[in-house]
């Protein structure tokens, strides 16, 4: 019997940096009862070529009624026009054809941007007399302007919440119209969370989400990190801020419940004033209904030097 499988991105379109590289998260699931192996491919669209993509294990075991996320890189080689492009995903079963059994997702975008060729290097001995001269003219401004008493610089901003403490604003979606809650979690299972508590998310299907509002003090280039939690029933999840994937899937699963120390999510560029965080289950890695997630802290720390947009 043919696997109906079914294969959703995470997101409409992939965010590139400047540099025009990025990541995507793809789910693939398994709706029938025997398990099934699953192949991942990426096909390109007009004017790309499949050498951009990168796929990280591209075939996995899929048990019946379960998922799968496969986390895809794309690389745009220089010299690529810049323009709107896009791709798919799509999977089919090992011991198939391609034809036989695959199933895409829908269309995925990204936009290239133009990146500007590098400088040119001077000959050794004029950038060497160029460097004389600036080091001179620093020094000679600073022994005649040096304040008495220069100030210290600003210590970055951090911004750290207990994610419990963010439910009185939370907002839960289902795709496909589970009763989807979330909820405080006191301290239980043998774990103490920070503040007393945790953010317990109950989803029951991929897609399943809780937006969240947080409100950063200034424009900066932020990081962001979380403390999580994984059990039994804990799903697979992504993070998105203001809509836009951050970062790569975080895996749930553990046989017993355990507290992750505070991790590196990602870095984002962000605006004074409130943003929306989402929480997402994409996938999971256990025979198990639940589509749980816990979340201790989130934590935004403002990098020095980034400046103001």
């Amino acid at each position: 019997m043919t696997t109906e499988w079914a294969v959703v991105a995470a997101a409409e379109q992939f965010t590139l940096d400047p540099a025009n590289r990025g990541e995507l998260t793809f789910t693939v699931s398994n709706p029938g009862v025997a398990p099934d192996t699953v192949v991942f491919d990426v096909a390109p669209g007009d004017g790309s070529q499949r050498t951009w993509f990168t796929v990280a294990e591209p075939q996995r075991v899929v048990p019946g009624q379960n998922s799968v996320s496969f986390l895809v890189r794309l690389v745009v080689p220089a010299g690529t026009a810049p323009r709107r492009y896009d791709m798919t995903g799509f999977a089919y079963s090992a011991n198939t054809a391609p034809e036989e059994s695959s199933r895409s997702s829908g269309r995925v975008t990204y936009e290239v941007r133009a990146v500007a060729p590098p400088k040119r290097t001077p000959w050794p001995w004029i950038a060497a007399a160029v460097a004389l001269v600036v080091l001179v003219g620093a020094v000679v401004g600073y022994l005649l302007t040096r304040p008495d008493d220069a100030p210290a610089p600003a210590a970055p901003q951090v911004v750290a919440v207990e994610a419990e403490a963010l439910l009185a604003g939370a907002k839960t979606e289902s795709p496909a119209g589970a009763a989807v809650k979330v909820v405080t979690q006191p301290d239980c299972c043998g774990i103490a969370w920070s503040g007393g508590g945790q953010l317990f998310f109950q989803g029951l299907a991929v897609g399943d989400r809780v937006s969240l509002t947080v409100t950063l003090p200034t424009d900066a280039t932020w990081s962001f990190a979380a403390s999580r939690t994984t059990s039994a029933d804990y799903a697979n999840t992504i993070w998105q801020l203001d809509g836009v994937q951050l970062g790569g899937t975080f895996l749930g699963f553990s046989k017993l419940p355990a507290l992750r120390a505070v991790e590196d999510v990602g870095t984002v560029r962000l605006g004074r004033g409130p943003h929306t965080l989402t929480l997402i289950a994409v996938g999971r890695t256990q025979g198990t209904e639940r589509y749980f997630a816990g979340v201790d802290l989130i934590r935004f720390t403002e990098l020095p030097g980034a400046g103001t947009p």
